[in-house]
C-alpha cells in the first residue's frame, strides 16, 4: 500500500447527469487528507478527509443510504491532473473540533483515461486532421458532453459492478 497526500476533494454527481446537464462540482474544502492506494488489481482506494463539522450531515446521509458518489481527487499537489473515482462513506467519526470521514474509492478514470477515451470518441464521430485537433483540444478544455458521457458510464459501470458484488 501506498499513501499519499489528499489535496482536494470535488464531489460531481450521485447520479448520473441528464444529457442535457453540464456536470457541477462541488469541492468539499478539506483540513486534512489522505488516500491510499491499496495497490489491487480492482484499483481501490481509501481516502481519510478531517473536515469541518458542517460537513456532518452530507456524509452522514451518504453513509446511512449506502449510497455510491463520483468525485474528483487530487494527490500530492493541489497542481497534478485529478483522477475520477466512485466513492461509497464507510464511516463518519466526530472529532473535538471537526469530523473525519472515511471513503472507499475505486478509480475510474485518470487523466490519460479520459484523454484516451475522449480521442476514441471523436475519431468513432468521424474527426480527422486538424478538426480532430481543434475538437480534442475544445473538449478537453471545456469538459464537454463528451467526457460528462464518459464518466457518467464509468459511474453506471463501477455501481453495477459494486452492486453485484455485494
Amino acid at each position: 500500500m501506498k499513501t499519499f497526500r489528499l489535496c482536494s476533494i470535488n464531489i460531481l454527481f450521485d447520479e448520473p447527469p441528464e444529457e442535457h446537464e453540464m456536470i457541477k462540482g462541488r469541492e468539499v474544502p478539506l483540513v486534512e487528507g489522505l488516500i491510499i492506494n491499496k495497490e489491487e488489481a480492482e484499483k481501490s482506494w481509501l481516502l481519510e478527509a478531517v473536515l469541518d463539522q458542517e460537513w456532518d450531515s452530507f456524509f452522514r446521509d451518504y453513509l446511512q443510504e449506502n449510497q455510491t458518489f463520483m468525485a474528483e481527487v487530487t494527490i500530492t499537489n493541489r497542481t497534478n491532473d485529478p483522477a475520477t473515482l466512485v466513492c461509497r462513506v464507510s464511516d463518519v467519526h466526530q472529532l473535538h473540533e471537526h469530523i473525519v470521514v472515511h471513503m472507499q474509492g475505486d478509480i475510474v478514470a485518470k487523466k490519460d483515461d479520459l484523454s484516451d477515451m475522449l480521442l476514441r470518441n471523436l475519431l468513432d464521430e468521424g474527426y480527422e486532421g486538424e478538426a480532430l485537433y481543434e475538437e480534442y483540444r475544445r473538449r478537453k478544455k471545456n469538459r464537454g458532453r463528451a467526457i460528462q458521457g464518459i464518466l457518467s458510464n464509468a459511474y453506471e459501470q463501477v455501481k453495477e459492478k459494486n452492486f453485484s458484488d455485494e
